[in-house]
């Protein structure tokens, strides 16, 4: 006869891997309290039902293209964020090119490729997590030098994937998607790794699940979005800091807002107003203006062209 204990993890595990259930939402609970589902059991729904809850129409498959997460980008509104610190590279393009706002984040590569993730969401500020709670696409710029063929940078398709996963599980208890890094389904290791996590790492994730709005709970998942260019500038300290201080300095800010203000006004027997660039709001408004500048998008590794042919072949 089992033993009452034996009994007793028996029934553990089974509420542990009680699949999560479809479009659901963010729990109403403490920070201190587990979501609803672990990441074993979210990856593993994930995994056979290949989609987003909030996305029913691709459920059947466990991919979605690019151009198909692309088509959703004008229903978010867009924050952006320079991945230091090779995204500085991208500041120039923001300023002066799109004029929009941005913030700074940090997914490091290293930490990425040492695998030690807790550290990658450890560095995570409040102002990306709030973003990300409050239902803006989070727009994540860096710069790649290693991987010319595939050419995103590694804090993109392993960090901000990783980073898109963690989120989901912890503030809506499923993920909303199948992880894959380099053409390979990494749900196990991507669930292990959170388990893994110390109890301040998620009890940090945890606290920004109270600022959820009702769309962002209905929608059911976190927006994250990476852009990348080809950098020739990798490891060159002094490049990445002169161009920082070039550009977001107090008086290169000052500067830039008295040269607005100089080309919104212009004299010419009268006050009238210059023509004004459309303002960039939207995530796909500023995505496409991003890849005629030569930027290419990264939606999540389930795009991944690699990925995609695995999957067809298998079930052709």
């Amino acid at each position: 006869a089992a033993t009452p204990r034996a009994h007793a993890r028996w029934s553990r595990a089974r509420r542990v891997a009680r699949p999560a259930r479809s479009g659901r939402t963010a729990a109403n609970v403490s920070d201190d309290a587990p979501t609803a589902a672990t990441g074993e059991s979210v990856s593993g729904a994930a995994r056979d039902v290949g989609g987003s809850a909030s996305t029913s129409d691709f459920s059947s498959r466990p991919y979605r293209t690019a151009a198909e997460y692309a088509a959703e980008g004008d229903a978010f509104v867009a924050r952006h964020f320079v991945n230091l610190k090779n995204g500085i590279e991208a500041v120039p393009a923001l300023r002066d090119d799109l004029g929009v706002d941005f913030d700074f984040v940090r997914i490091q590569s290293t930490m990425c490729e040492a695998g030690d993730m807790e550290k990658v969401i450890g560095e995570l500020d409040a102002n990306f997590l709030l973003a990300a709670a409050l239902g803006y696409s989070c727009v994540v710029y860096d710069y790649g030098s290693r991987d010319k063929k595939r050419g995103a940078p590694r804090a993109l398709w392993y960090g901000l994937e990783f980073v898109r996963y963690a989120l989901n599980v912890e503030w809506f208890g499923a993920a909303d998607r199948v992880p894959v890094l380099r053409g390979k389904n990494v749900s196990r290791d991507f669930s292990k790794k959170i388990r893994s996590f110390s109890k301040s790492a998620k009890k940090k994730l945890r606290y920004y699940r109270k600022f959820l709005t009702d769309d962002v709970k209905k929608h059911g998942c976190v927006r994250l979005v990476g852009v990348y260019k080809f950098t020739t500038h990798d490891d060159d300290e002094t490049f990445y800091a002169t161009l920082l201080r070039s550009a977001c300095t107090p008086r290169a800010t000052e500067a830039l807002n008295e040269e607005r203000d100089d080309d919104e006004n212009v004299f010419d027997g009268g006050l009238k107003k210059k023509e004004e660039k459309t303002r960039l709001v939207s995530e796909g408004a500023c995505v496409r203006a991003l890849e005629a500048l030569g930027f290419e998008a990264f939606y999540g590794g389930d795009a991944d062209e690699e990925w995609m042919a695995q999957v067809r072949g298998k079930q052709s």
